[in-house]
């Protein structure tokens, strides 16, 4: 929306203008005012985009106006309105780069063709200060992504893209973004952040990075902290915070979002901490008794077994959240890696791939960042390994009775001509679907699909032989949908098509 000021002492002339520009355009906010110090005053409290100014007023005449708006940090478009004695102010004001000017009394074609100017000059000046800001953040983020930015290089780089200089020195901020659960936008947290670290350090440097996390860069360490306090949005439940320790030199700035982006990975560990500082994790010990392998070697071979309880106790030793606490974050990754080869890949390997399927939770397992904190991984750790036990231990029991698995192939052979199907059969012998499909490849060596097929194109092989049935009556009492998928089916078993297999049959009767 455009906001507007005009600024003319006589009360009519500004009411006047306001409704012809309301009427022509209605997303515009206009205000008014009746001398130059009363629109100074506007245009310093509100971002306005456009004044048009009478230049003869009380007080402070409109070229004194214009003069004071150069003083403004985004100063807004001018239109000047005058009659034809003020012809020379109007040009004194040209030298102050006044966008156009409107005779009096005003027409309103006039007028609107240079609001339509001044918009189309406003939206070119935001896209450019979009493209700006947008190539401003790609330089940074490639700064601080970087590993050849050396100090003197990130000096060089504050110079270029002609950042403020910290002088009394600065701390990195990273807030990021940790629940899903939240009905409010990430923007609008981020938007949040930003105006209240601004309430404290108006030269603080907000962006968001690489990662999608928000990057403060602030001299002031209570912006930082003041976020957490009177806030609408119950920040504290969805953002977690790393922070830096003070740098004074500018080329310290990678150095800074480096510590902060370590401080912040401790979230992970401590999640109800509302700041993690580099101060707190820095001393962070490595600890390589952290990683029990002959413990996760314990768990993967009682796998199967009647020993659940044992299993449950192994995997909360090996998580001891205390011991972890006083661990850098990285003997975590390696218990994560630890656990992803020694006990879960094991257990796919011995049970087989298809079982993959019906695991969809090992391939989030697998990677902790996919988990909030330790306590989230801890518990889909638990209960895939728990899957895995319970899955070892039906299939134990599967091949200990074998005669389940004959119970269902005779099933198979006897109502093969019927609507069959996996989920049909394993019910008909009281067997979780997906331990089925795994037992019955291993035991017959093919799938269950490629099984049926086999038996029914045998059966279709003797009627073709002992009966005078024609091809599709044949496809039909063997169970297949249609003749033509049976003649494919046929072909690519027995290399000949249905035919040709009867015609080679009366050929060998016939001769022999």
């Amino acid at each position: 929306m455009m906001k507007v000021v005009v600024v003319d002492d006589e009360r009519m002339i500004r009411l006047g203008i306001k409704a012809m520009i309301e009427r022509k355009f209605t997303e515009t906010d206009i205000m008014l005012a009746s001398d130059g110090k009363e629109a100074l005053e506007l245009c310093r409290n509100h971002p306005i985009d456009l004044v048009i100014t009478d230049i003869k007023m009380p007080h402070m005449d409109g070229i004194q106006l214009i003069e004071n708006l150069q003083g403004i940090e985004t100063p807004p478009f001018v239109i000047i309105l005058s009659g034809y004695d003020d012809f020379s102010y109007a040009k004194q004001a040209i030298q102050f780069q006044v966008m156009d000017y409107l005779l009096k009394p005003v027409d309103r074609n006039e007028l609107f063709a240079l609001i339509n100017k001044a918009k189309g000059k406003l939206d070119a000046k935001l896209s450019l200060q979009k493209d700006e800001d947008e190539y401003l953040v790609n330089q940074l983020n490639y700064m601080l992504l970087n590993p050849k930015m050396n100090e003197e290089k990130v000096e060089e780089a504050v110079q270029k893209f002609q950042l403020h200089q910290y002088s009394s020195g600065f701390y990195a901020g990273i807030f990021q973004w940790k629940s899903n659960q939240s009905t409010r936008p990430k923007d609008n947290f981020f938007q949040h952040i930003v105006k209240q670290v601004q309430k404290y350090d108006d030269v603080s440097l907000c962006f968001v990075d690489s990662y999608e996390n928000l990057v403060v860069f602030t001299e002031c360490l209570e912006g930082l902290h003041a976020v957490f306090e009177d806030n609408p949005f119950d920040i504290a439940d969805h953002i977690g915070v790393g922070m830096s320790d003070k740098h004074v030199s500018m080329g310290k700035l990678v150095e800074a979002y480096e510590q902060a982006n370590e401080a912040l990975a401790y979230q992970f560990i401590f999640p109800h901490q509302k700041i993690l500082t580099y101060e707190q994790v820095k001393a962070k010990k490595e600890d390589s008794t952290m990683v029990n392998k002959p413990l996760i070697q314990k768990i993967f071979n009682m796998l199967g077994t009647n020993r659940n309880d044992e299993i449950r106790l192994s995997l909360v030793n090996i998580f001891n959240i205390e011991v972890m606490k006083e661990c850098k974050i990285s003997c975590l990754e390696e218990l994560n890696d630890a656990i992803n080869r020694d006990l879960f890949d094991q257990a796919f390997n011995q049970i087989g791939m298809e079982s993959i399927e019906v695991f969809k939770l090992y391939d989030k397992v697998g990677d902790m960042s996919n988990f909030e904190n330790v306590y989230d991984y801890f518990y889909a750790v638990e209960n895939l390994t728990i899957r895995l036990h319970e899955y070892m231990k039906e299939m134990k029991s599967v091949y200990a009775g074998e005669n389940i698995l004959d119970k269902a192939i005779e099933f198979i052979h006897e109502n093969a001509h019927k609507d069959l199907n996996m989920a049909v059969v394993s019910n008909y012998v009281s067997l979780n679907y997906s331990y089925f499909s795994h037992a019955f490849k291993d035991y017959t060596g093919n799938n269950f699909v490629d099984y049926l097929k086999k038996v029914r194109i045998e059966k279709a092989k003797k009627l073709l032989t002992d009966s005078n049935h024609k091809i599709f009556e044949v496809s039909e009492r063997v169970g297949f949908g249609n003749s033509k998928q049976f003649s494919r089916v046929f072909r690519d078993l027995e290399g000949v098509s249905p035919k040709e297999y009867r015609e080679k049959l009366y050929t060998e009767r016939t001769f022999s």
